[in-house]
């Protein structure tokens, strides 16, 4: 199967045509060296097709780092300390507000150029002589699959602010100069629901079907079209846990790729090389590194429970199972208390970047048994965390909790944050279950974002260009 770096090699055609500032708008400028847009709109070759699809599996990880890392900072489990630029910390940690117009949203323009991205491939393929109707549905599913995804990260990041739900039909020039209006989260919510349904139904469309352009390794036992349904499903799980969905939460479950007795870490994954033109992973650091460390937040280590194998003991990066290390020298930025550990979950700049854990499925499993109120087989999927993490199953360690629905519910909490640290979780756990004003605050002056702001660019344009 391919890697990720394949792309660098054969996507110079989606490359060229697919550059950007935004996926909501954009002056269009033919070049002559390269296919138009137009070209592979109308009647595209195989080949084509296949580089943009490979194209859009490589711009799925865009991102990733100030998704991950930004969100980490609001929802107070890093400090990026950035030593050349404050704003890293004073702007995230709510000491200074936040800029519209700043350097805050190089995942907003990330995650809107996959869904345009993955727009021009699925429709590329459905215009196309080239591909059988099986294929067509394939390269849809994929695609609508990829932009829900994309797009919840993003919407979550947003929160009530919204997203864009109609930003272009691509069948009209000058379309892109007539973004629809922002949704609000919950109206967000049901457009992102309604494509990963359109995905599953398209994939249902291809049958027995392969997909018309190699799937990356990346995806592991995920590139088939039946495979590939299951991380269909694990999206419309995430989009269920969020609109409180608790029977579509667990129903799309059923379909996923969720294990109870399975590997916690299995699921897709970006993959990163040093291979000239290809990306390194952006998350690691080296040991102890002093020039922009991601730092953990100073209460991380001590709210953990003793013998946590995710904090406690061998990092990530050394060969251990802890996601962070004591560093040899705490650091912080000025006036901060002191921070003992460093984020240390990967051991190399080419390690790989799971972006959707069987562990996050069984705590999704967990969450949506103890909503509808049925608690001994939420406490059995706590307990595989628990145990699987160094802990004591909870009627040795916590028995006084079992039966108590909010007792267990913090417990859940708990493990998503342990679990789940630094992938984009933290903040949103917070704010959607009306907690925000439990994070820790590390100066006086300090306070939590609920969302971002609208970037100053999407209002600038909407004030000459009315959304429609």
């Amino acid at each position: 199967m391919l890697k990720l770096i394949y792309k660098y090699r054969v996507v110079l055609l989606s490359t060229v045509l697919l550059q950007m500032a935004s996926c909501t708008k954009t002056d269009y400028v033919p070049n002559p060296n390269a296919p138009t847009q137009e070209s592979v709109l109308r009647n595209a070759t195989r080949q084509q097709i296949s580089q943009l699809g490979v194209g859009v599996q490589s711009v799925l990880r865009d991102g990733v780092f100030s998704f991950r890392t930004w969100s980490g900072s609001i929802g107070r489990e890093v400090v990026y300390f950035a030593q050349t630029e404050s704003r890293y910390y004073r702007e995230l940690q709510g000491e200074i507000p936040l800029d519209a117009a700043g350097i805050m949203y190089g995942w907003y323009s990330a995650f809107n150029q996959i869904r345009r991205r993955a727009e021009i491939m699925l429709q590329s393929a459905s215009n196309t002589g080239s591909l059988s109707d099986a294929e067509k549905a394939a390269a849809k599913g994929f695609g609508k699959t990829v932009q829900a995804y994309a797009m919840l990260n993003c919407l979550n990041m947003m929160g009530n602010n919204g997203i864009r739900t109609s930003f272009s039909d691509l069948s009209t020039e000058g379309d892109l100069l007539k973004p629809g209006c922002f949704k609000n989260y919950t109206e967000s919510l049901t457009y992102l629901k309604g494509l990963a349904d359109e995905g599953l139904a398209s994939l249902d469309q291809a049958g027995t079907a392969d997909f018309p352009f190699p799937m990356v390794s990346g995806w592991g036992d995920l590139t088939s079209i039946a495979s590939f349904k299951q991380f269909n499903r694990a999206v419309a799980a995430r989009i269920a846990m969020y609109q409180q969905d608790w029977n579509g939460l667990e129903t799309a479950l059923n379909s996923s790729f969720m294990d109870l007795d399975g590997d916690l870490n299995a699921g897709p994954s970006f993959l990163y090389s040093n291979t000239i033109g290809d990306e390194t992973n952006p998350i690691w650091r080296s040991l102890d590194n002093n020039s922009s460390p991601i730092l953990v937040q100073a209460d991380f280590v001590g709210d953990a429970e003793a013998g946590d194998d995710r904090v406690f003991g061998t990092s990530m990066a050394e060969g251990g199972t802890a996601r962070v290390r004591q560093r040899a020298t705490a650091t912080a930025p000025p006036d901060y208390p002191l921070m003992t550990h460093e984020v240390q979950m990967d051991q190399n700049n080419i390690s790989p970047i799971r972006f959707l854990r069987n562990e996050e499925l069984i705590l999704m499993y967990a969450e949506a048994k103890l909503q509808k109120d049925e608690l001994a087989p939420a406490v059995t999927a706590l307990d595989i965390i628990r145990t699987e993490n160094g802990l004591a199953a909870l009627a040795v360690a916590k028995p006084g909790i079992l039966g108590n629905k909010n007792a267990l519910i913090d417990e859940l909490l708990h493990q998503r944050r342990y679990s789940l640290f630094m992938e984009g979780h933290r903040w949103f756990d917070m704010r959607r279950y009306n907690k925000l004003n439990t994070l820790p605050l590390d100066k006086p002056t300090h306070s939590v974002y609920e969302q971002f702001l609208v970037p100053r660019a999407e209002v600038d344009w909407d004030s000459v260009n009315p959304c429609q």
